[in-house]
């Protein structure tokens, strides 16, 4: 069995990189969303938006686990974190949604005419992406969303919300009467996380994504968590790269600085991070894509451990450039910034482990019941 992703997969995460490498903007050392505009132009001109729309609704019909050298390629280019969740909620919307929000919806995504932003995390409990004070009751949906990523330039917040008897998943436009949104002040202004707030918002029926399902919430969160791992690895890609050139080219001593054992191990040690987090997360992708059994567990465990490992090379990466590896010039603090908000998206890194053990509690004792059924 072939577990490499094929040449058209791997050529489309490429193509992907390149455009996003034409954006210097994007990696420079200031913080800033002045080309993103441009970018989100760029990338729906390559098509990338309409790879997971089925094409009954004008699009490719790519699998999820088709993308994941391209999602790479978005978190190692730091583009905007919108532009990933807009891929997730385009694969919930094709699963999720009714006849009528697909044929509305996925057309407009395909063409990168409708971007959506998912609201899910809250005071109090934002470590917990399931948690929602969120109410929807009588039709008006009012609560208080924090960390949206790109809420500011989106067109639709796909809203984790609840009623009186459970969670939905409800489809606002960020124009509707009631939505107030404000900008963050956070580590990484350039991700555009915001705060929605939700006053007395109408909400009819047609625009509940899922009316009253806990399997429509873990499938949201799967998907978001595996496409936030691989996020994370494309900047420890990144990261391992600049820290092996670095190594090789500045010299002390009349060596370069990768022939002392210290720098050398340490490029080692995240080498196999890598390749490791790389494997999880493409199996999180492969899990998500055949709706397997064990879905959940490997997306949370793809998002704890990734976050992780993301987060560990940036800071492995500063450490072996030294002194100047903490000036801003240098510029690996942007991916040390976009590595802990992708941390800290769709659950915690604790959350996630703790879901992984209970997933894994509750395979076993299944495992055990058959067994006892089977004697």
């Amino acid at each position: 069995m072939n577990f490499l992703f094929n040449e058209e997969q791997t050529s489309l995460g490429e193509t992907v990189g390149q455009v996003l490498a034409d954006f210097a903007a994007l990696t420079a050392p200031d913080p800033s969303r002045d080309s993103e505009a441009e970018v989100w132009g760029a990338l729906a001109e390559l098509g990338l938006f309409s790879l997971l729309v089925p094409e009954e609704h004008d699009g490719v019909g790519l699998a999820f686990v088709d993308l994941a050298p391209s999602i790479e390629a978005l978190g190692s280019g730091l583009a905007s974190p919108l532009i990933a969740s807009t891929l997730v909620a385009t694969e919930a919307i094709k699963r999720l949604g009714s006849s009528d929000q697909r044929a509305k919806l996925l057309p407009e995504i395909a063409i990168g005419e409708t971007a959506i932003a998912i609201a899910s995390a809250e005071l109090g409990r934002g470590k917990d992406p399931f948690f929602a004070e969120c109410r929807l009751l009588d039709g008006k949906l009012s609560g208080k969303k924090i960390a949206v990523a790109g809420a500011d330039v989106a067109q639709e917040l796909l809203v984790i919300a609840r009623t009186e008897s459970a969670p939905v998943l409800v489809l606002v436009p960020t124009d509707a009467a009631g939505v107030t949104i404000t900008a963050h002040s956070d580590i990484d202004p350039s991700a555009g996380l915001c705060r929605v707030v939700f006053d007395n918002v109408a909400v009819a029926a047609g625009q509940q994504l899922a009316r009253a399902s806990i399997d429509a919430l873990d499938t949201l969160v799967d998907l978001g968590a595996t496409v936030h791992s691989g996020m994370a690895m494309g900047i420890a890609e990144v990261m391992l790269r600049r820290s092996v050139a670095f190594a090789s080219q500045r010299e002390q001593f009349g060596k370069p600085i990768g022939s002392f054992q210290a720098i050398k191990h340490r490029c080692a040690d995240l080498a196999v991070a890598v390749e490791a987090g790389k494997a999880t997360s493409h199996y999180a992708f492969w899990a998500c894509s055949e709706n397997s059994e064990d879905r959940s567990g490997a997306a949370s465990a793809a998002k704890a451990y990734c976050g992780e490992i993301g987060c560990n090379a940036c800071n492995d990466a500063i450490q072996v450039h030294g002194g100047m590896g903490f000036t801003w010039e240098l510029g690996l603090h942007r991916y040390l910034r976009r590595a802990q908000v992708i941390e800290h998206a769709v659950g915690s890194r604790a959350w996630h482990y703790d879901r992984v053990v209970t997933e894994a509690l509750a395979a076993r004792e299944v495992e055990n019941a058959a067994h006892r059924d089977a004697a």
